[in-house]
């Protein structure tokens, strides 16, 4: 298998909903273009949370572009190990990205932004949303999952 960016994608689109799953989250995949911003939703009684999830292969990777402040009400950034059995998940609510993003550069019309996941950031400033997925589910159980 190739190790392309649509592959690292697509393996983190899957990981990350399976940790919803597991968690009990009802959550599906988006198809098509009608989910611009938004790669899995989340439905629980009357509300809808759309998640975007990026996906980078670290460590070799550090920096998660893209268009990260609209269209999505929570960021999943999956690291991808792929000499690792297990990859780490990041989860942030879409309210808290704008202090970790990368100035805007006003030189691009993409309106791309940047987390960079270095292992120092990622021990302390970023350190709180690592599996946060009480962010998504709260739940009271002390074990994160949801009954």
């Amino acid at each position: 298998m190739t190790n392309n960016r649509s592959v690292s994608a697509a393996i983190g689109e899957h990981l990350a909903l399976g940790e919803l799953l597991k968690r009990g989250a009802e959550a599906y995949l988006a198809h098509g273009e009608t989910q611009k911003g938004w790669d899995i939703v989340i439905v629980s009684d009357n509300t809808v949370k759309r998640v975007q999830v990026k996906t980078i292969n670290w460590p070799k990777q550090h920096a998660v572009n893209g268009k990260l402040t609209d269209g999505f009400d929570f960021l999943v950034v999956v690291l991808l190990d792929r000499s690792n059995p297990r990859s780490r998940f990041y989860v942030f609510p879409a309210s808290s990205l704008e202090a970790h993003l990368s100035a805007i550069n006003t030189n691009r019309k993409s309106g791309n932004r940047t987390i960079t996941m270095s292992k120092i950031s990622m021990q302390g400033v970023l350190a709180k949303y690592e599996d946060d997925w009480g962010a998504l589910l709260p739940s009271t159980r002390t074990d994160g999952f949801i009954e």
